[in-house]
């Protein structure tokens, strides 16, 4: 066997020839941006259905702990605000003071004039963008369930509205719950 024919057995292997790596090279060019966009997105979307779940969860502790304590109100007191309701529970006579704090950006809640605690955070107390207002507030009910008013006299109230916005991110979160005096209650 020659010279010739070896340094032919040589380069006639089965590799890759250049005009196949440019090809492959520009496929991949083509294909790698595509891919990584439906990556990017999906992982946004796992972001924000996280930031949607711990809202949820977050709200649903704070309402529930909202009804637990105004269930059983027995009446509400003097010097409610839409930020501020006070009331007198019938269960053990004690009275809770919840408050939308602007300056904290959180909901408070106080029982018979202790230290308050942290009921939620991040709440938008009052923020309008593009022309439509993020307001959370406390809206006081009458026995028709008509509206109140912001500051209305503890003896009219018969009911009462908490709707809060959390901030997650950049989208508003909207909450609502009611709760209503239930004059027929059974007294144990």
């Amino acid at each position: 066997m020659g010279i010739r024919a070896i340094i032919k057995k040589r380069f006639n292997s089965s590799g890759f020839t250049m005009i196949e790596m440019i090809a492959a090279m520009v496929l991949v060019s083509i294909l790698v941006p595509g891919i990584s966009v439906i990556v990017r997105g999906s992982l946004m979307n796992v972001a924000f259905t996280n930031m949607a779940v711990l809202a949820n969860m977050e709200a649903n502790y704070a309402q529930r702990k909202f009804i637990k304590d105004i269930n059983g109100v027995s009446s509400f007191s003097n010097g409610l605000t839409d930020s501020t309701l006070i009331f007198t529970s019938s269960f053990n006579g004690s009275e809770y003071e919840y408050v939308i704090d602007n300056g904290t950006n959180t909901i408070k809640c106080s029982k018979d004039a202790g230290t308050p605690g942290l009921l939620i955070q991040r709440v938008v107390k009052d923020t309008t963008i593009n022309a439509v207002n993020y307001a959370s507030k406390f809206t006081y009910k009458d026995e028709n369930n008509s509206d109140l008013g912001g500051s209305p006299s503890a003896a009219d109230v018969h009911g009462v509205e908490l709707t809060f916005y959390l901030l997650r991110g950049e989208s508003f979160y909207k909450y609502t719950t009611y709760a209503t005096i239930d004059n027929n209650q059974l007294d144990l």
